[in-house]
C-alpha cells in the first residue's frame, strides 16, 4: 500500500538544501477547486487569477511558509542543546558525522485513489505518531511524478528532553506499520466497512499462490490414490499438474496458477520423495485409487476440509475494535498502565458475520505488530499466542484450541475408510496406512498426557494464588509454588481459572474424538475378523466338498 524510504541528513548545508527541495512550489502547488477536503489550514498563493493550495505544513515551526525560518528553527534547537550541555564533541552542528535530521519519503500507489490532501494528512499523522509529538518536522506532498508522495524531514533532537531520536534496528519497521495504519484509515469508510479478504477467502488464495506447498499437496494426494505411474500421470493432468520426467530430475508446474518457473523434485524434498524412483516404489504398494474422472472433485473436497484447520479461534467483540480498514482491524491491547496500544489483525485471519462481529483464527507463532501511539519506541512484534490471550482476557471469551492431532486422525480414518470400502484390507497399502494410524494413536495419547499434566499444573497455580490472597496461614507454601512458576501474586485468579477451562475443553474434545475413532476402528476390526473367519470356513468347506467329489 505505502512504500517508505529513509535518508539521513548530517550537515547544516544538506539540511537547508533538503528543506528547499521538498518545499518547491512546482512540486507542491495544487489548483484550488473550492472544495473543502479537510479541516487543515494550508497556505494559499494567487498566481494570475488562479488560487493555488500549497501542500506544505509543519510542526513546532515558526513559519512553515518561509524556508529560511524552518531551517533556523531546526538550528536553534540544536544550539539550545550545545548551550545547555557545553559539549562540542556531541554537537550536531559541529560534527558532520552526527545525524541532524531524518528525511522520510512516503510513496503511494495511484490505485489507492487518495487525494493529495489525504496523502498529506497521512504523512502528518505518521510523523506525529513516530516522533511522539516531540520533534519539529516539515512535510511536503509532491504531485509531479505520476504518483503522490510525501517528504517528511524531522529534527533528531527532542524539543522537551533535548535527547536524540534513536533510530534503531526496528524503527523502520515501526514507521512502516504506523504509515500503513494511517493510510488504511484514510481509505476506510465510516459506516460499517467490510473486510476485503476473509480467513476463508485467504485460505483458498494461499493454496493457489504458494506453489511449492500446493504442488506437494497435489503430489501426496495423487500418491495415495493412484495405482501405477501411468495412472498417476493421468490423474496429475486432471489436477492441472504438469510432470516432466525427461531430464535428470522430475520437474513440476501448476497449469492453473501463474507459476513461471518449473520446480525440481529435489527442491520439494531433500530426501528425494518426489523422484520418479521413490514415487514408483510408493505407487507399486497401492491396489486401489479414485477414478480419473473423480480425482479433481475429491481433491477439492480434501482442500476445503484442510482450509478449516486452525490452532486458536476466538470471538472478538465490536468494542475491542478501535479502527477498521478494508485490510485489517486494529484492536486495543495493553501490557500495563503505560504500555497501551493497538495491534493490527489482517483480514485474512478474520471472518466477519452479517452482524459485523468477528472471529479470529490465529496460530501460536504468527507475528503481530504492537503500536503505542504515544511512545513509538515501545513498538514491537508480539506472537499470536500473546495477542489472543490479551483479547480473551478482556472479553472473557474462551480460546478454542484445535489440537492438530484431531485433523491428523480424521485424515487417516478417511484413507482407511476408502481402502475398506474398496475391499483393500489385506495388502501392503492397507498395512502401511494401518501402521501410520497406530503411530498417530500413540502420539495422540502422549498429547493427552501432556494436556492432563498441564491441567494439573495450572490448577495447582490457581489454588495457590487463591490461597495466597485469602488464607494467611498457608501463604508461605503458596508463595513457594507461585515463585517457582514465576506467577505474579497480585494477578487475577480468574485468569488462571479461565486457562484451566480452555485446556480442559481442548483435552476433552481431543479425548472424545480419539475414543470415538478407536471405538469405530475396534468394531471394524472385530467385524473384519469375523468376516475373514467365515470366508475361511467357507473356503475350507468348499475344498472338502471338492475333494469328496
Amino acid at each position: 500500500m505505502v512504500v517508505t524510504k529513509v535518508l539521513q541528513i548530517k550537515t547544516s548545508k544538506n539540511l537547508k538544501r533538503a528543506i528547499i527541495y521538498i518545499t518547491q512550489e512546482a512540486k507542491t502547488l495544487k489548483r484550488d477547486d473550492g472544495k473543502k477536503q479537510d479541516g487543515f489550514a494550508y497556505a494559499y498563493d494567487l498566481i494570475g487569477d488562479q488560487v493555488y493550495k500549497k501542500l506544505v505544513s509543519g510542526y513546532d515551526l515558526t513559519n512553515v511558509s518561509d524556508n529560511q525560518m524552518t531551517y533556523d528553527d531546526f538550528i536553534i534547537t540544536k544550539k539550545t542543546v550545545d548551550a545547555m550541555r557545553g559539549n562540542d564533541d556531541l554537537s550536531d552542528i559541529h560534527n558532520d558525522s552526527r545525524v541532524m535530521a531524518h528525511h522520510i519519503i512516503q510513496s503511494f500507489s495511484p490505485s489507492d485513489n487518495l487525494t493529495p490532501e489525504q496523502v498529506h494528512e497521512i504523512g502528518r499523522q505518521t510523523a506525529l505518531e513516530l516522533t511522539g509529538g516531540h520533534h519539529q518536522f516539515v512535510i511536503a506532498t509532491h504531485m509531479d511524478r505520476g504518483h503522490l508522495h510525501n517528504h517528511i524531514i524531522f529534527n533528531t533532537t527532542d524539543n522537551v528532553t533535548l535527547k536524540k531520536f534513536r533510530w534503531q534496528k526496528g524503527t523502520k519497521k515501526s514507521l512502516e506499520h504506523i504509515s500503513d495504519k494511517h493510510a488504511g484509515l484514510a481509505g476506510a469508510q465510516i459506516l460499517g466497512p467490510r473486510l476485503r479478504n476473509s480467513y476463508t477467502q485467504y485460505s483458498a488464495w494461499r493454496r493457489k499462490n504458494n506453489f511449492r506447498v500446493e504442488i506437494r499437496e497435489r503430489l501426496e494426494f495423487l500418491l495415495r490414490y493412484s495405482t501405477s505411474v501411468e495412472d498417476f500421470k493421468a490423474k496429475a493432468k486432471a489436477l492441472q499438474l504438469d510432470i516432466d520426467t525427461s531430464g535428470q530430475y522430475v520437474t513440476y508446474k501448476l497449469l492453473d496458477q501463474p507459476q513461471q518457473k518449473r520446480v525440481r523434485d529435489r527442491t520439494l524434498s531433500r530426501k528425494g520423495k518426489y523422484s520418479l524412483e521413490k514415487m514408483s516404489e510408493r505407487l507399486a504398494k497401492n491396489q486401489v485409487g479414485y477414478p480419473v474422472d473423480e480425482i479433481a472433485a475429491r481433491f477439492k473436497q480434501f482442500q476445503d476440509e484442510k482450509s478449516q484447520d486452525f490452532e486458536m479461534k476466538l470471538a472478538i467483540d465490536s468494542w475491542q475494535v478501535k479502527y477498521m480498514t478494508p485490510q485489517a482491524i486494529y484492536v486495543d491491547v495493553d501490557f500495563g498502565i503505560d504500555r497501551k496500544g493497538t495491534v493490527s489483525i489482517p483480514a485474512r485471519m478474520l471472518d466477519q458475520d452479517d452482524k459485523g462481529n468477528f472471529t479470529a483464527y490465529l496460530k501460536k507463532n504468527d507475528f503481530f505488530y504492537f503500536l503505542n501511539e504515544d511512545h513509538s519506541e515501545q513498538n514491537h512484534f508480539i506472537k499470536g499466542s500473546t495477542l489472543i490471550k490479551q483479547l480473551s482476557a478482556k472479553n472473557g471469551e474462551l480460546i478454542l484450541r484445535k489440537n492438530k492431532n484431531i485433523s491428523r486422525l480424521d485424515r487417516l480414518v478417511d484413507e482407511l475408510n476408502f481402502l475398506s470400502i474398496n475391499g483393500v484390507t489385506n495388502s501392503s497399502q492397507f498395512e502401511l496406512l494401518q501402521d501410520r494410524f497406530d503411530k498417530q494413536l500413540v502420539e495422540t495419547d502422549k498429547e493427552l498426557e501432556k494436556l492432563d499434566s498441564k491441567v494439573h499444573q495450572v490448577q495447582e497455580l490457581f489454588g495457590a494464588l487463591v490461597t495466597y490472597q485469602t488464607e494467611p496461614e498457608q501463604r508461605e507454601t503458596a508463595a513457594v509454588i507461585l515463585d517457582r512458576a514465576n506467577v505474579d501474586k497480585t494477578s487475577d485468579p480468574n485468569l488462571l481459572k479461565k486457562e484451566v477451562e480452555e485446556i480442559v475443553l481442548e483435552r476433552d474434545t481431543l479425548k472424545e474424538h480419539r475414543d470415538a475413532i478407536v471405538k469405530d476402528y475396534t468394531m471394524y476390526k472385530e467385524l473384519k475378523a469375523e468376516q475373514d473367519k467365515d470366508l475361511s470356513s467357507k473356503s475350507t468347506l468348499d475344498n472338502s466338498l471338492l475333494n469328496k467329489q
